[in-house]
C-alpha cells in the first residue's frame, strides 16, 4: 500500500477524473427550532421554528461529497415535477453539476426527509418523510439507460441504491455491462436484500446489516463476517467487498485468481456526534480513491478516514480534501502500508472460509 503523503500528491491532481453517479436522489430538510412548552393538545413538544437548512441526500449527498473532494460528476436519476425536485436540481447546480440527466417525472413525487431539530440538545426530535418508492416506468427506465449508455469520458460508475425506484435490475445490469465494456469499475451501495440484484457489479459496498441479508448469514461470533464474505462473493461474482462496520472500521475482501485478502481498517473516528450520511461519504471517498488510480486498499484507507471525519460533523456536512490532508499530516500519523496475501490459488472453498484472517492496521 502506497505512503499516505504520496496519495495526497495523487488525490490533489482529481480534478482530471469523473465519477457518474446513478441512483436516488433526495432532498434533507432540517428545521431548526427551540422546545419551550409541552402541546395542550396532546403530550408532544411544541417546536418554535428559528431556521430551515436544506441539503442533498441519497445519491444527492454521495454527489456532494464527490464535488467537496475536487472530483468531476455526472449524476443520474429522477426527480418529481414538485418544489422539492426543484430544490434538488439548484442544489446541484448550486455545486457545480449539470441536471441534464435528471428525469423529471410527473408521476412521482421527490423524496423529502424534514427532521425537526432541537437547537437546545442539538439532537433530532421527529422525522417527516414525503417519496415515492415505486420502481421507474418501462419508458423512463429506457431513456435513463441510453443517457448512462452515452455517458463518456468516467473513471468510476457509482450506483447509490435507497430503493426509491431508479436502480432497478434492468438499470443495473445495464450500469454494469457498460462498466465492463469501458474497462471501469463501478461501485455499488446496496441496500436491496436480493443479491442477484447486484450480480455482476465491481466493489460492493455494504454494512453489516445488509452484508448479513444479502449472503443469508446470521450477525454473531467470530467467523460470520468470513463466511458471510466468502458466500457473497461466489454468489454474485463480485471483485470485492468492503464492508462498513461502524464503530470497528472497515474491512475489505478481495479474491483474485483463487488468491483471497481480507484487510480490516481500524475506526478513525475521534468523536461521533452524528452518522447521518457517514455512508454516502464513506463511498464517494472510496470512488475518488480509484478514480485517482488508488489499489482498493487505499481507497479502502481513504474512504475510512473521511468517515470518521464525517462522524464528528453534524448533518450531512460533506467532508473536503483539506479536512482529510490535515488528518494526514498530523504527527503521529499512521498509515497502513502494505496488503497480506493470505491463501494459495490452489485454496478450496472450505479452506478459503477457514483461513480469511486479520490484518491489523494499526
Amino acid at each position: 500500500m502506497t505512503n499516505m503523503r504520496d496519495v495526497l500528491s495523487r488525490l490533489n491532481a482529481l480534478e482530471r477524473c469523473r465519477v457518474a453517479v446513478i441512483g436516488d436522489l433526495m432532498l434533507d430538510e432540517y428545521v431548526w427550532g427551540n422546545i419551550e412548552r409541552i402541546s395542550p393538545e396532546a403530550p408532544v413538544p411544541i417546536l418554535n421554528m428559528v431556521r430551515r437548512e436544506f441539503t442533498l441526500g441519497g445519491a444527492g449527498n454521495v454527489v456532494e461529497n464527490l464535488r467537496r473532494l475536487g472530483v468531476e460528476v455526472a449524476v443520474f436519476g429522477l426527480v418529481g415535477q414538485d418544489e422539492t425536485g426543484e430544490h434538488v436540481r439548484a442544489l446541484l447546480k448550486s455545486h457545480g453539476v449539470d441536471v441534464g440527466g435528471v428525469i423529471l417525472d410527473s408521476r412521482r413525487k421527490s423524496t423529502r426527509k424534514t427532521r425537526l431539530m432541537s437547537m437546545e440538545h442539538g439532537q433530532q426530535v421527529f422525522r417527516l418523510d414525503e417519496e415515492s418508492t415505486f420502481e421507474v416506468a418501462d419508458e423512463t427506465e429506457r431513456r435513463l439507460i441510453n443517457m448512462i449508455r452515452g455517458v463518456e469520458d468516467v473513471n468510476v460508475l457509482l450506483c447509490s441504491d435507497y430503493l426509491k425506484g431508479v436502480l432497478t435490475e434492468r438499470v443495473l445490469e445495464e450500469v454494469f455491462a457498460a462498466a465492463h465494456e469501458r474497462g471501469v469499475c463501478c461501485i455499488v451501495a446496496p441496500k436491496d436484500s436480493n443479491p442477484q440484484k447486484y450480480c455482476g457489479a465491481g466493489v460492493l459496498m455494504p454494512n453489516m446489516r445488509e452484508l448479513a441479508q444479502l449472503s443469508g448469514a446470521r450477525i454473531g461470533g467470530d467467523g460470520w463476517l468470513n463466511s458471510a464474505a466468502r458466500t457473497l462473493i461466489e454468489r454474485i461474482n463480485v471483485e470485492a467487498l468492503l464492508v462498513t462496520r461502524g464503530s470497528e472500521g472497515m474491512s475489505l475482501f478481495e479474491i483474485a485468481s483463487g488468491v483471497a485478502r481480507r484487510l480490516d481498517i481500524p475506526t478513525m473516528a475521534h468523536s461521533v456526534y452524528d452518522v447521518t450520511g457517514a455512508g454516502d461519504t464513506a463511498i464517494a471517498a472510496f470512488a475518488v480513491g480509484i478514480a485517482g488510480g488508488l489499489d482498493r486498499g487505499t481507497a479502502a484507507y481513504l474512504a475510512n478516514l473521511a468517515a470518521g471525519i464525517k462522524v464528528g460533523k453534524r448533518g450531512t456536512a460533506a467532508v473536503t480534501l483539506e479536512e482529510i490532508q490535515s488528518q494526514v499530516l498530523k504527527p503521529g500519523f499512521q498509515p497502513i502500508t502494505k496488503h497480506q496475501v493470505l491463501i494459495s490459488p490452489q485454496a478450496s472453498s472450505q479452506d478459503l472460509e477457514r483461513t480469511f484472517v486479520h490484518v491489523d492496521g494499526r
